[in-house]
């Protein structure tokens, strides 16, 4: 018998908006769900009863152990689809009710792609662990909280307290599947023509609509003259996850100090400095990575950043920070500027 009916409906769901392709096998290596990119992998399509291993040969070839649909692990996979052979990076990662596998794309050579890129892809396949990593924590939660109500069915406060636990932990989940989702379905074709000034002017008064900036002092030293090409949206979405990280920082108090400069002809970096404490040298490297914060558990989904320096790379540019030498944390986006 099933005894996670509703984990895999929100699996599923969240599986189905994502840019990869995912399958998701259950503990006796039969196919229990694939999203729309993986079914154009699957070698019996009109046999939904098949295992995993007769679906996707290719796939479970390449896998180690006797049952890899239960074993963490990552593998290259070379397939031929329609007379284009077409490399994979294949990983398997585990969750209550068995394990998912995603397959990312993989290029024909570097020598192909621009550094930015390749950093994208490395970034993205980081993400999609981090996701997998992520959805494992609150489906056991709410895995353990259904077996506890089960046991205990007539506790009227046992079972407002499981209800509760089950209920933050599906917004979480369903907080991380809409931050993905809008950034999975972002596309070129919303890229325009921006003024950076008025661009980060507009993302400075959706700052002070927070309660918690009330008392921060914003100076921003941009010039107005400043062109970029990229998609208003993101762009504003990038500057709004580091005024709020910074404002988080300071506590609601100190000043926040916005500039730019042109590092050469062909780029423009904004400069973004707070004067709260600083960040952690053992932090620094890895605040891109998804799911890692340092905020208190509850308090953030370590998506923030991950999902800006994607959009960042996205637009051919770059995103790093630092601490100031006079105190406080500074964060560089650099932007491929447009003549005006």
């Amino acid at each position: 018998m099933n005894t996670f009916p509703d984990l895999h409906g929100i699996l599923t769901a969240f599986f189905g908006g994502l840019p990869w392709p995912i399958v998701l096998v259950n503990e006796r290596g039969q196919v229990t769900y694939m999203n729309r990119l993986m079914q154009a992998a699957d070698a019996l399509p009109n046999s939904p009863e098949a295992p995993f291993a007769s679906r996707f040969p290719e796939y479970a070839a390449a896998l180690g152990g006797e049952t890899p649909w239960l074993t963490a692990q990552t593998a290259a996979v070379i397939r031929n689809v329609e007379g284009r052979t077409l490399s994979e990076q294949i990983s398997v990662h585990c969750l209550p009710i068995g394990a998912c596998l995603i397959a990312i794309e993989q290029p024909d050579t570097a020598a192909t792609l621009g550094d930015a890129q390749l950093a994208r892809l490395a970034s993205l396949g980081f993400m999609v662990a981090g996701v997998c990593h992520e959805l494992a924590n609150p489906l056991t939660a709410i895995n353990s909280t259904v077996q506890l109500l089960r046991a205990n069915p007539a506790a009227p406060a046992l079972l407002d307290k499981g209800l509760a636990n089950i209920a933050g932990n599906v917004e979480r989940m369903l907080s991380i599947s809409r931050r993905l989702n809008d950034f999975s379905r972002a596309s070129d074709d919303a890229r325009a023509l921006l003024n950076l000034r008025t661009t980060v002017n507009d993302a400075v008064a959706l700052l002070k609509h927070g309660n918690s900036s009330n008392e921060i002092n914003v100076v921003c030293a941009l010039d107005d003259t400043t062109i970029v090409h990229a998609d208003p949206g993101q762009l504003q979405q990038v500057f709004c996850n580091v005024f709020t990280n910074a404002v988080q920082a300071m506590h609601g108090s100190g000043s926040l100090y916005i500039c730019d400069s042109r590092p050469d002809g062909r780029y423009v970096e904004i400069a973004i400095h707070d004067t709260g404490p600083g960040i952690a040298e053992s932090d620094l490297p890895r605040l891109f990575e998804p799911f890692f914060t340092t905020k208190p558990p509850g308090a953030g989904t370590g998506l923030g950043l991950a999902i800006s320096n994607e959009i960042v790379l996205a637009h051919g540019g770059s995103m790093r920070a630092a601490n100031e030498a006079n105190g406080g944390a500074c964060f560089y986006i650099r932007l491929p500027a447009v003549s005006p």
